[in-house]
């Protein structure tokens, strides 16, 4: 009888797991199971009843009080435990969420980066451009530092360095065709002319963000800029410290004394200049290189803005140093008027000239890009030797 009953209470509390939900746990309210006794009301009715029907009737009593017992004990053990998961089901959904907001926003940070322009703007720029449109002469530092450039104001008459490396690159005129500009969807717009049009940069800016850049500085300093911009500051200090190593083996071959000049002039139609420590003047003068005379150092290096300077014939004595480089401009003038100059009376009184220190430099290689450095460390010597 016991056994029977028992198996009807463990069948109603299954019937009670049926209504029970595990991540929200709703219950259904059920009724008690009833003894026969109507709650026992009045103990002296039970007694009466009990001396009647005997010992029997009392223990049957007892098993059912048991009973029901053991039935409310097992459903408040499963309303604890199903409380219990649905608050740790609740907390993990919340930390979920927690969770996936903190990467959605360390998502959106990562797409972009304050910059501070060498005008002084703070910016917001690409963290990785994609889409670079670079407006300037120094294309060969983004080639080298494979920075994705699609439009430039591409030399008409490419270096022989540039050679295949110009592939997939739109020219966008000169300065800039902002149409061009505009089909090619950048995302970064480098302007390395915003100086000589302040206009452009402002046009150039309702197209994407544009930011100025001054490619007239050393190849150091401008190259650790661009690193700056498109995040590539451990690679640039990689690219810096490899070309520094390979000036200094250069240098070091050629066994110069402490303070020995040289001068870069540039012969440009009828004009003659003399550089400063820009573009081949930047390797000249570089780290373990030639001292700059001091004419050259008071009247270009140490006037802000100043890269060359126009000279005539009668003031060669003062700037020529102990090594002479002229770049001639590949054009029929400039050639012919640095023929001249070569062959002319003050040009042989130079002492450089008189010892065979004068070394005559194609115009491609008037520059410090990155593209053309590794070639020119190679060049360089070679220029020295045919003297």
């Amino acid at each position: 009888m016991l056994i029977n009953e028992i198996s009807e209470q463990i069948f109603v509390l299954k019937r009670l797991l049926t209504f029970i939900q595990l991540n929200h746990c709703v219950f259904f309210i059920v009724s008690p199971i009833h003894t026969n006794y109507n709650n026992v009301v009045n103990d002296n009715h039970f007694h009466l009843r009990a001396r009647k029907k005997g010992a029997t009737s009392v223990k049957k009593h007892r098993e059912k009080q048991i009973i029901l017992w053991v039935g409310s004990f097992l459903l408040l053990l499963i309303l604890s435990a199903c409380n219990s998961n649905g608050n740790t089901s609740d907390t993990q959904e919340k930390e979920n969420e927690k969770t996936a907001q903190s990467d959605g926003q360390v998502e959106e940070s990562a797409t972009t980066v304050q910059y501070t322009t060498i005008t002084g703007e703070q910016v917001e720029i690409p963290a990785d451009p994609k889409r670079v449109v670079y407006i300037g002469q120094t294309i060969g530092d983004f080639l080298a530092m494979d920075i994705p450039v699609v439009g430039n104001n591409l030399p008409q008459d490419p270096p022989s360095y540039y050679e295949g490396k110009l592939e997939g690159i739109v020219d966008i005129g000169n300065p800039a065709d902002l149409e061009t500009i505009l089909t090619l969807k950048p995302d970064l717009i480098i302007n390395g002319y915003y100086k000589a049009d302040p206009n452009l940069n402002e046009e150039l800016s309702k197209i994407t963000t544009t930011i100025p850049f001054n490619p007239a500085l050393p190849y150091a300093e401008r190259v650790k800029e661009m690193g700056n911009i498109v995040g590539k500051q451990e690679e640039v200090t990689q690219l810096i410290a490899k070309f520094e190593t390979q000036s200094k083996e250069m240098f070091d071959k050629f066994q110069l004394t402490e303070g020995e000049t040289a001068t870069v002039f540039y012969q440009l139609g009828k004009t003659l200049y003399i550089m400063g420590d820009r573009s081949l003047g930047a390797i000249i003068y570089g780290n373990n290189g030639f001292a700059v005379p001091p004419a050259v150092q008071k009247n270009i290096i140490d006037v802000e803005g100043v890269s060359f300077l126009e000279v005539s014939e009668e003031v060669l004595p003062e700037f020529a140093g102990d090594h002479l480089f002229v770049i001639v401009q590949e054009d029929s003038e400039s050639e012919a008027e640095a023929d001249r100059l070569l062959q002319s009376p003050i040009w042989g009184t130079l002492p450089a000239v008189k010892k065979g220190k004068v070394y005559v430099v194609p115009n491609e290689w008037n520059t410090d890009n990155l593209l053309a450095l590794k070639q020119l460390f190679q060049k360089l010597p070679e220029w020295m030797r045919k003297q």
